[in-house]
Formats: C-alpha cells, sequence, structure tokens
C-alpha cells in the first residue's frame, strides 16, 4: 500500500505521449477545459431563456388563418361559443357573410387584433377600455332583443357578456356625437367622478359611426321598475329601503355638484336612472351623457320621452341646466318614491293628465295624508317622518330658485329629526329655531299652504 502510494506522484511526474507534457499537466487541462465548456453551456442556455421570456410569441398568420378557416369555434372558449353559436352567427371571427362577401379573411385584420390585444396590458394603468364595435357585438350577442334591459332618452340599453366574464350594460346611442376625438375627449374629462352612488363608466367604443358606453352591470334593475312595475301585492320597497334609496341617491348629487371640481350637473335625475344591486344599493346612472353628447342634442330633454315631468320650470326660459334643476328633478324623485305614482299620470275619465306636484300639494294642503303613502308599502312611516319627507320633497321643488337648498343641505335635512332639533340654542331667553327648520317653514310661504304650518306640530 505504501508503494503505489509512493509511485503516484511519480507517476504524475511522467510525461505523455500528447507532446511530451507530464501526466498532472494533462489532467489540468483537460479539467479547465470540461469547466470552461460547462460555464459556455450555462451562459448559452440563461441567455436564450432570457431571449425567449422577452420577446413574445407570435403564432404564424397564414397557418392560424388556416386553421381559423377549417374550424373557427376550435380556438374559442365555450363562454365565446355560446355567445357566437346563437342563431348561427359567426360575429367575432367574420366568418359567413362577410367571408361570402369579401372573400377570405384579411390578414390586416388578424394583425390589428394581436396588437391591440397586446396592448392591453400594457396599457392597464389606463381610466377607461378602448372596445371594438365587434367585440361589443360578440358581448352583446349581436345587440339581441332579448338582451335589451333599457332603452333611454339617447340610446338602447344592452346586457353583455365579455370574454373575461364579466357582465357590463352597454349603452348604443342613438347619435353619433361628432367626431371620434371630441367623443373620446368627453368621455375622459368626466372620468374623474367616482362614488360609491354612481355607476361606473368601465370603457367606451368609437369605431365607425358607433358611439357606445360600457359601464358595470347592476342585477337588480331600476328603480323605475320596482315602483310602478311591481305585479306583487306589497312592494319589497320598505319605508327603510326608500329612505336609504333617497339618501343615497342625495350624496351621489352632492358629490357631483360640490366634491369636486370642475363639478357636474346630471340633467337626468328619474327614477330610470337609479339603479339598484339585490341589497337595494342605489346608483346614479346615464352619468355625463348629455355632455358626451353635447349641445346640441340637450332638447332631448324636454321630450316626452325624457325628462319632461322632472325638468325645473326656470328652464323654459333659461334654457340652462345647474345644481338646482338637479335639485328639483330630485324632488319629484322624493314624491315619486314616497307615493308610488309615476311624476304624470291621465286623470280617470278624463283625457286630461294629473302631475304628481300638484297632486301631493293639494294633499298636504288637505291634510289627508294617509292617501300620499303608496298603498303597496308593507309597512307605513309615522306621520311625523312622513310630514319630515313631504316638506323636504316641497322645497326640492320651490319655484323660486334661491329658497330651494343645496344637495348638502337636502342631506342634512334628511338626518333624523331629533339630530337637528338639538341644534336649537337659546338666546335673550328664547329658542332659536335651527336654519333647516326655519327654511322648511319657508316652504310653506312659497306655496300658500296656510295648513302646513302644522305639519312640524
Amino acid at each position: 500500500m505504501s508503494v503505489g502510494a509512493a509511485s503516484l506522484p511519480h507517476q504524475l511526474t511522467n510525461r505523455t505521449s500528447f507532446f511530451g507534457i507530464k501526466l498532472w499537466i494533462t489532467i489540468l487541462i483537460c479539467t479547465l477545459l470540461i469547466i470552461v465548456l460547462i460555464l459556455v453551456f450555462l451562459s448559452l442556455y440563461f441567455s436564450f431563456c432570457r431571449r425567449r421570456c422577452k420577446k413574445p410569441s407570435r403564432i404564424h398568420l397564414t397557418t392560424l388563418k388556416s386553421a381559423i378557416s377549417k374550424n373557427p369555434h376550435s380556438f374559442l372558449s365555450p363562454l365565446d361559443r355560446r355567445l357566437l353559436s346563437q342563431n348561427g352567427r359567426e360575429i367575432e371571427l367574420g366568418i359567413g357573410q362577410q367571408e361570402r362577401r369579401n372573400g377570405p379573411w384579411p390578414t390586416p385584420d388578424l394583425e390589428s387584433a394581436a396588437s391591440r390585444y397586446s396592448c392591453r396590458a400594457s396599457d392597464a394603468k389606463l381610466r377607461y377600455q378602448w372596445y371594438t364595435a365587434r367585440e361589443i357585438e360578440v358581448a352583446t350577442n349581436g345587440f339581441a332583443d332579448e338582451n335589451v334591459i333599457g332603452s333611454g332618452d339617447f340610446g338602447i340599453v344592452y346586457r353583455g357578456v365579455l370574454f373575461d366574464g364579466m357582465r357590463v350594460a352597454v349603452k348604443k346611442l342613438l347619435h353619433d356625437s361628432g367626431k371620434a376625438e371630441n367623443f373620446v375627449a368627453q368621455v375622459e374629462a368626466i372620468g374623474y367622478a367616482r362614488h360609491r352612488n354612481l355607476v361606473k363608466l368601465l370603457g367606451y367604443s368609437t369605431e365607425g359611426a358607433f358611439r357606445m358606453l360600457v359601464y358595470e352591470y347592476m342585477d337588480n334593475g331600476n328603480l323605475s321598475q320596482w315602483l310602478h312595475g311591481c305585479i306583487r301585492q306589497l312592494s319589497p320597497l320598505t319605508w327603510k329601503i326608500r329612505m336609504n334609496i333617497i339618501q343615497a341617491t342625495a350624496k351621489g348629487l352632492a358629490y357631483l355638484h360640490e366634491d369636486i371640481e370642475p363639478k357636474v350637473v346630471h340633467q337626468h335625475i328619474k327614477s330610470s336612472n337609479i339603479l339598484l344591486d339585490h341589497q337595494w344599493n342605489p346608483k346614479i346612472s346615464d352619468l355625463g351623457v348629455a355632455q358626451v353628447l353635447g349641445s346640441d342634442w340637450s332638447h332631448i330633454a324636454t321630450s316626452p320621452l325624457g325628462m319632461s315631468c322632472y325638468i325645473a320650470p326656470e328652464y323654459t326660459y333659461t334654457r340652462v341646466f345647474d345644481e338646482k334643476s338637479d335639485v328639483y328633478s330630485f324632488g319629484i324623485l322624493l314624491m315619486e318614491i314616497i307615493t308610488g305614482k309615476t311624476p304624470v299620470e291621465d286623470s280617470s275619465g278624463t283625457e286630461t293628465q294629473v302631475y304628481l306636484i300638484d297632486w301631493l300639494k293639494s294633499m298636504v294642503a288637505e291634510k289627508t295624508y294617509d292617501k300620499v303613502v303608496d298603498p303597496k308599502m308593507p309597512q307605513t312611516p309615522s306621520l311625523k317622518e312622513l310630514k319630515r319627507i313631504l316638506l323636504i320633497a316641497l322645497r326640492c321643488v320651490d319655484p323660486d330658485v334661491e329658497i330651494r337648498p343645496r344637495m348638502g343641505d337636502v342631506i342634512h335635512m334628511l338626518e333624523p329629526r331629533d339630530l337637528l332639533l338639538t341644534d336649537v340654542v337659546r338666546s335673550n331667553g328664547s329658542p332659536k329655531i335651527p336654519h333647516v327648520i326655519s327654511s322648511l317653514l319657508t316652504v310653506c310661504d312659497a306655496f300658500n299652504f296656510s295648513s302646513s304650518i302644522s305639519l312640524l306640530s
């Protein structure tokens, strides 16, 4: 064993046949070469991996075109196939009528689609999403009639499902509102308005002559449907729920008028523009639609389909909407929520129309409060609570613009009366009426309700 160990250094010093280099030098050179090869291999491997991560994978357009032509539905998820299959339509891929008219699928469409979807991730920080007309067409199943959930003053609203599964409401405007650049500028201008009681605007489409707005979807319809279209004997809208709707709507309007700059005048406050979720939480819809369409279409507001019963009387000669115009519309809405009546109704047996505001004034003057509350309401409020809300509604619709409160004042007046009365202070030994209560008293004088002063007693 000692002889073998002693001979090992001798063997390593022996010269080899490879250029007469000693054995230990040859082993060292081979070891270094192996290490260098390993390092080179690792360097190439990591370099290839980095390039692969940075370089997006691209599908050969010719192969993709051929595959789509043979089996267009093979590339789609079950949700996409369901949206595309109804009535034999193949909207998203443009197969069918478009191919028969224009020939094979054009390559530029695929290139633009690839570039559009690749840019979505980098543009994720943008406030709004831009959608193509084809994307919205697929989401609404070709603007199918069964997906119509409403028709407003400016367009038709469709229910839709995007490719990521998000449910949306698409408002297809009846007017193209001019150039796409102007439309986008107006949409972005109202983009800073964010509040829990405002329906969120998700995106828009300006492709071709189409002008469409994409909103979050509210799954419980609108307030008008529940007030006037409910066939149940008892309405699910209790007094507590109605008061919550009134207060939340007031907070949304106050935010638009007083909490952001520049302020926003909604111009179209009405029950059909108050959307609800399944917890009866309200959100104001159609925010900024009038601004987006511009002043040329403001006359729609006074059409029978629009806001004729909600418009403040001074608009007939000023032709100007301002915060006090929204307050007036809110007052009519408040009356509508309390009574369950529409703003205008046909009189039974006659061809005349009865306006809610005139009817309510006569009921208050005659003190027939039992006829004021919606008969479908499960439980009626206390008489004092009802009187307080009626006076707030009457002040909101005061013909004198100066007397009408701001929405911030309305929120304060909607607080429980006990809280308001704690503000009473004594001066010179006599009680001082709080500002809110004295303002309510002014309402009675404005409407010449000599008997209405007793409402506060």
